[in-house]
């Protein structure tokens, strides 16, 4: 068998900063590593970011939304928070769920046009594959 050589992430995915993953009425969740990116990127303390970027339900951390979008999202730049964002964003859109369901692959292929489309899907997944051992916790 044949090994892979180590793959660099602009072969699957370079983003095109569309700003299409940050639309929608819900967002992702927050862990206790993310909190702490986001507060020191934004040089606030926890309270200030509490009461003015974060829906807390429970013991839910979530962004809250603005028109339709991430409250970090704006259409001009993009995200006002990248280097704090959280690591489900970070990862976005290489989810691991497209190795196991082509028809994950093909439904947020088609929503992102940072994905490289002129690989076959199983070239694609093998790349991603090996990017996930590569890389641990992948970040986009």
């Amino acid at each position: 068998m044949v090994e892979l050589q180590e793959v660099q992430l602009e072969e699957i995915f370079q983003c095109a900063r569309c700003g299409y993953c940050c639309q929608g009425e819900t967002t992702v969740s927050l862990d206790e590593d993310d909190q702490r990116r986001m507060i020191e990127e934004l040089g606030l303390t926890r309270e200030d970011v509490t009461e003015k970027y974060w829906r807390v339900t429970g013991r839910v951390v979530q962004m809250q939304i603005v028109d339709g979008h991430c409250i970090f999202y704006d259409k001009d730049t993009g995200c006002s928070v990248h280097k704090g964002r959280p690591w489900r964003c970070g990862q976005w859109p290489l989810h691991p769920s497209m190795l196991d369901d082509e028809n994950n692959y093909t439904t947020i292929s088609a929503s992102c046009p940072g994905i490289n489309k002129e690989l076959s899907y199983e070239e694609f997944c093998r790349k991603l594959q090996k990017l996930l051992e590569q890389e641990g916790k992948l970040i986009c």
